[in-house]
């Protein structure tokens, strides 16, 4: 496995690259399986050793600067932390190291929390935003029936009532469940930076970047939105909204928004020498909350459909984003939506076998995408568009592309 999860961030909060990660990786596992004599160390010596930060202590006080900057950036609850329910708002921290300090933090800053994870027998097992998709939803009995610990503790409440969030494990990713009708649903990252930009500032102009996933009905709304100056679209991966929002994140005000459905908010935050860019879970969960997301009625779904499907087991090497296959589905495009104008194809530099096909049906924005798994043998397959209305057709054409690649990419 050369994936250790292991992440190294620069001066501006730029993740590292894929490449460094693997050698970091590979260098970590070329040590372990090295000797290391550490029984000369006196008890002394040991002691030096010792961490001479604490790094909870730490998180709470750099969140404390950050949270007098979210409420600038989004003065909606005027630097409150509002929760408008009679029931505390239940919080999963994936059994993390947030539990040592997020809890009480919130507890501090005027918000009534139950931490639920716990109770959990390991990081990430049985709780955590790791465990939730963007998408879902549960009838109210369905949920109290389910392996997730967060999933069970949720009781009925009227709806629009906001119930609970979780972070994943490594912290980075924040995910919400709402009260519906009939039962809990997950408020996605999509969802989340609507809200913030609805409520964000006007006195300084936004600039967004979403990813290829992200909802694109979010793109067009903040695109029609007067405050906000422009729309981006990056490869998956939080990495890439912030090399995107690098420049605009130089700006004395910076007014920059990084959106991953998937939960990946990344947002200014100030440093030494002036800012940086950061994807952090309890600042995303701070910053929603300033932006008045936990008023009841308050969360909005972006509003478009978008579906994801997957050929696997797949052949990756006959995928490659161009060359006859690629030909092929540009094919099938066009003979499914063959009203459809202004098509472009392509990709981006972050994913090179990535086929990118946009258009319009009428008014409405669509895309389709196929890309290779980064760590898996199967090849995605997305299609999305701002109007659900479109739904059936953008279905029959992912039906076709499939029809298309699968015996293609399937391993003979």
């Amino acid at each position: 496995m050369e994936d250790s999860g292991l992440k190294v961030f620069d001066e501006a909060g730029r993740k590292s690259t894929p490449s460094l990660e693997v050698l970091l990786t590979r260098t970590m596992l070329d040590l372990a399986q090295e000797d290391h004599d550490l029984l000369h160390l006196s008890n002394e010596d040991a002691a030096s050793l010792a961490p001479l930060v604490q790094p909870h202590q730490v998180h709470a006080a750099w969140l404390d600067v950050r949270m007098r900057d979210l409420s600038a950036m989004f003065p909606e609850t005027a630097g409150a932390l509002l929760h408008e329910s009679n029931a505390p708002l239940l919080l999963d921290l994936s059994r993390g190291s947030a539990i040592e300090w997020f809890p009480a933090w919130l507890e501090a800053n005027g918000l009534n929390v139950d931490e639920v994870s716990h109770a959990a027998t390991a990081l990430n097992r049985g709780c955590g935003a790791g465990e939730l998709s963007p998408g879902r939803r549960w009838t109210w009995s369905e949920a109290s029936g389910e392996d997730h610990l967060l999933l069970r503790r949720v009781r009925p409440a009227p709806e629009g009532t906001l119930l609970a969030a979780a972070l994943d494990g490594d912290g980075d990713r924040c995910l919400l469940l709402v009260a519906e009708a009939d039962g809990p649903a997950v408020v996605d990252g999509d969802a989340m930076a609507l809200r913030l930009l609805e409520a964000a500032a006007t006195d300084r102009t936004w600039t967004v970047a979403a990813s290829i996933e992200s909802d694109l009905a979010l793109s067009s709304r903040a695109a029609a939105m007067p405050h906000v100056c422009e729309v981006m679209e990056t490869a998956v991966g939080d990495r890439w909204l912030s090399v995107a929002l690098a420049l605009a994140s130089t700006l004395p005000l910076p007014a920059v928004v990084g959106v991953e459905d998937s939960g990946h908010l990344v947002l200014p935050s100030r440093d030494r020498e002036g800012w940086s860019l950061v994807g952090d879970g309890a600042a995303s969960l701070v910053a929603v909350l300033l932006a008045g997301l936990g008023r009841k009625g308050a969360v909005r779904q972006a509003g478009g459909w978008k579906r994801r499907t997957s050929i696997a087991p797949s052949d990756r090497s006959r995928w490659t984003g161009g060359g006859p296959l690629a030909e092929a589905v540009l094919t099938a495009v066009q003979a499914t939506l063959p009203e459809a104008m202004d098509v472009r194809s392509g990709g981006l530099e972050a994913e090179p076998n990535l086929l990118l096909v946009q258009g319009r049906l009428g008014e409405a924005r669509f895309s389709l995408g196929v890309r290779n798994s980064g760590t898996q043998a199967k090849t995605s397959l997305s299609a999305r568009t701002d109007d659900p209305a479109l739904a059936p057709r953008l279905e029959a054409l992912l039906d076709a592309v499939d029809a298309t690649l699968r015996p293609a990419l399937t391993p003979s």
